[in-house]
């Protein structure tokens, strides 16, 4: 953050207290979102026209996706594992990131993989259903 013009101190040392946090602002969503995608538009993702929240890269042999919900992102791609690598280190360079490896869950959809595609399946969520309203 920076300060108001209008702010003048003589000492250096002095810090200002917010009365707000960062994260109580509306606007901090549309700020975090537009920052991600400088960041992977830098890296050559495009974005997509049909939903503006997935990022496309194809550069020769690779291929990645990038999809962003809320702060999540979920990133797959064919299995060139350095490459993924690569780009990992990258957004931990530009955002503090928890890698959660393998994905298992997302949006109440339980995913699976394996060499011959993804299942998602909505089981967890439909037995979760059932425990709220047995009668």
């Amino acid at each position: 953050m920076k300060f108001p013009q209008s702010f003048q101190n003589s000492d250096p040392n002095l810090v200002c207290s917010l009365k707000n946090s960062l994260y109580d602002l509306k606007q901090t969503p549309r700020c975090w979102f537009a920052k991600l995608a400088r960041t992977l538009k830098h890296y050559g993702f495009v974005q997509s026209h049909l939903d503006y929240s997935m990022f496309i890269l194809n550069r020769g042999e690779i291929q990645l996706y990038v999809l962003a919900y809320m702060d999540d992102l979920i990133i797959v791609g064919n299995n060139i594992l350095a490459k993924k690598k690569k780009f990992k280190a990258y957004l931990s360079s530009c955002f503090h990131i928890k890698d959660l490896r393998v994905l298992k869950y997302f949006l109440e959809l339980e995913v699976a993989c394996n060499l011959e595609g993804f299942y998602l399946c909505r089981r967890k969520y439909a037995l979760e259903i059932m425990k709220t309203h047995v009668y």
